[in-house]
């Protein structure tokens, strides 16, 4: 039952030889998962990088028509055209601004009604006899949200109690 001590030695070579030839293509394995995931990584960066890239040259082609509807309505200034014309020129350049800005999701901050320091930036107050307190008076800036993000808060006028308080 007692194995010989030569043959229980071979057995323990032969074991160790086997887990160090294990050890040895399990390192291998992880070397390879660590450069695939490298790989990965550098694969995702670069697809990301390139999305931005269009997402910002897409935006710029489309301001472009906005400096170019502006441009037209400085010549026509400058060409002596009838200030109405050129009001009106300025005003479709405003829509078509307003509409690029809408088809990317952003919107205008709604600054009607009560005083939301998530959407709006509080820069003058008024005694409010005739409105209660927190109510928003007046917009003196406009401001815009991408969906819930605020790209620039609404600068407002707020009401407060005739007291101050």
């Amino acid at each position: 039952m007692n194995a010989d001590p030569r043959e229980r030695e071979a057995a323990a070579s032969e074991r160790e030889t086997e887990l160090e030839a294990e050890v040895a293509a399990l390192n291998d394995q992880l070397l390879r998962l660590r450069a695939e995931m490298d790989n990965f990584r550098k694969r995702v960066n670069r697809t990301t990088d390139d999305l931005i890239q269009q997402a910002k040259s897409s935006l710029l082609r489309d301001m472009l028509s906005v400096a170019d509807d502006l441009d037209r309505t400085l010549a026509a200034l400058d060409a002596g055209s009838d200030p109405r014309s050129a009001r009106e020129g300025v005003q479709l350049t405003r829509n078509r601004l307003e509409s690029l800005l809408s088809t990317r999701g952003v919107r205008a901050i709604e600054t009607e009604g009560v005083f939301d320091p998530r959407w709006h930036e509080a820069v003058a107050t008024r005694p409010g006899a005739d409105v209660p307190a927190g109510t928003i008076t007046a917009e003196l800036q406009a401001g815009y949200r991408w969906g819930d993000d605020v790209l620039r808060a609404a600068r407002v006028e707020v009401a407060v109690a005739e007291d101050g308080l």
